[in-house]
C-alpha cells in the first residue's frame, strides 16, 4: 500500500492491518508470487544487475540500452553510440520473478512499459515480451494489465486514453483485499470488537459456490476477457460473465498455460468428473512453487494407492510414483505468450511454464524414467 492512505469509497486499508491478527498467514504470503506480482522498483525488488559489463542490451552494435543507477535511482536509458536518446526511471515492478519481471515507469499520470525486462531462465536483461527489436518507451499500460498484477489502481480521467491513474491511490501485489474485499469495515470492526471471533465485514471463499471460486481465479487465469464495466469493478464472488465476454474454452493447442490456465484445466477429466477448483491443489497463503511432493499429495486425495484410480504404471516403486505426479501429468512445457528475446539471440526465448491439461504425457514419463538413477528403478 503506498503511503498509507486509504484509497477511495471501496475502502482498502492494506495487508499490513491484516497482520495483527492474521500473522502467520500474513508472513507467509509475503513469499508467495502473487504477493511479489507488483512492488515499487528499487534495487532488491528489480531482480537485473546494474554492473559495468552486466548492464547493457544491445539492439545494435551502436544502438543500446543501459541499466543504470543515479542518486539512488534505478534508470534505463538510451544510446545511440556516446550520445543519449532518453532516460526513464524504474518505478514499478510486474512479475514475481519466478520466469521474470517486466518494469513501468511514470509519465504524469500514465504507466509506460520499459523496453527491456528480465529473464529469470537465463539470470539476464531482456526486449520485453510482445516487443519488436527495438527500443520502444511508448508502450501504455492498461488498467486491464494492472487488475491482474495489483490489488487496486484508482482511474483518473475515465474518459481519456491511454489510461491514466492515481500516483497515491493503489495497492500492489495480489494481496489480502483482492480476495477477501475492501478491508476497512473489517479491521475497524474487529480493533472495536475484540472479543468477537466471527469474522464481520469480509468475504470468506469458504462459502462460495465452485462456480463462484472459478469465477474468480479465472478472472485473471481465464484468457482474454473483455470488460463490460469499469475496470476494478469485478469482485470475489460476482458473476463473471456479468463484468467481462468471457472467452469459450478452445481446443488444448490454442491455450496456454500463462494466459488461461482455467481452460486447459476444464478440458481434463479430473476437472469434469469431481468438483475440483484451483484451491484444490493451490494453497494461495503460501509458496508452493517447486514442491511437486506437496502437489502430489493433492493428486493423492483423490488417486489413492489402492484405489482403481491410483497411477497405472508399474515400473517405479509406490513410493516414487506417489511423490511426483506433476512431471507426468502437468509437465512445463515452452510457453506461447511469454517469450523474451535474449542478447545474441534472433528468436525469442520461451519460459517454460506447467501445463494445466492433466493428462498423461508419454514423452514425459520417459524423460522422468531416464532421470532417476538406475539404483532406484
Amino acid at each position: 500500500m503506498v503511503d498509507g492512505s486509504v484509497t477511495d469509497e471501496l475502502q482498502y486499508v492494506g495487508s499490513m492491518s491484516c497482520k495483527s491478527c492474521h500473522a502467520e498467514v500474513y508472513q507467509n504470503h509475503l513469499l508467495t508470487p502473487h504477493h511479489l506480482t507488483s512492488q515499487l522498483a528499487d534495487s532488491i525488488s528489480v531482480k537485473g544487475k546494474f554492473d559495468e559489463g552486466k548492464n547493457i542490451f544491445f539492439y545494435t552494435p551502436e544502438l543500446f540500452v543501459a541499466m543504470e543507477k543515479q542518486h539512488h535511482q534505478l534508470y534505463q536509458t538510451l544510446y545511440s553510440g556516446n550520445k543519449k536518446i532518453k532516460s526513464k526511471s524504474f518505478d514499478l515492478v510486474v512479475g514475481s520473478g519466478v520466469r521474470g519481471q517486466t518494469y513501468l515507469t511514470w509519465q504524469d499520470s500514465t504507466l509506460y512499459q520499459l523496453p527491456i525486462g528480465y529473464f529469470t531462465t537465463v539470470d539476464s536483461w531482456a526486449n520485453s515480451p510482445g516487443f519488436s527489436n527495438r527500443p520502444i518507451f511508448n508502450r501504455p499500460i492498461t488498467a486491464r494489465c494492472l487488475e491482474c498484477h495489483s490489488t487496486f489502481f484508482k482511474k483518473t480521467l475515465t474518459e481519456k486514453q491511454p489510461d491514466h491513474f492515481s500516483k497515491k491511490n493503489f495497492v500492489l501485489g495480489i494481496e489480502c483485499e483482492k480476495c477477501h474485499g475492501p478491508g476497512k469495515q473489517h479491521v475497524d470492526f474487529h480493533q472495536n470488537n475484540a472479543q468477537s471471533k466471527e469474522g464481520k465485514f469480509i468475504v470468506s471463499f469458504k462459502n462460495f459456490s465452485r462456480t463462484q471460486q472459478l469465477d474468480f481465479c479465472r478472472s485473471c487465469h481465464g484468457g482474454k476477457l473483455v470488460a463490460k464495466k469499469p475496470a476494478f469493478s469485478f469482485k470475489a464472488g460476482d458473476n463473471l460473465g456479468d463484468y467481462f465476454k468471457v472467452d469459450s474454452v478452445q481446443a488444448s493447442t490454442t491455450l496456454d498455460s500463462h494466459g488461461n490456465q482455467y481452460g486447459m484445466l476444464s478440458l481434463s477429466k479430473c476437472f469434469r468428473q469431481s468438483e475440483m477448483t484451483c484451491t484444490t491443489c493451490h494453497q494461495v497463503h503460501k509458496n508452493q512453487k517447486g514442491n511437486v511432493s506437496e502437489f502430489s499429495v493433492r493428486c493423492m486425495n483423490c488417486h489413492a494407492e489402492g484405489t482403481k484410480s491410483f497411477c497405472a504404471f508399474k515400473k517405479l516403486p509406490t513410493t516414487q510414483l506417489k511423490q511426483n505426479c506433476v512431471q507426468c501429468h502437468m509437465p512445463e512445457k515452452n510457453s506461447n505468450s511469454v517469450r523474451m528475446l535474449v542478447q545474441g539471440n534472433d528468436v525469442p526465448m520461451p519460459a517454460k511454464m506447467h501445463v494445466h491439461q492433466i493428462a498423461v504425457y508419454q514423452e514425459e514419463v520417459v524423460k522422468y524414467i531416464n532421470s532417476i538413477p538406475l539404483s532406484n528403478n
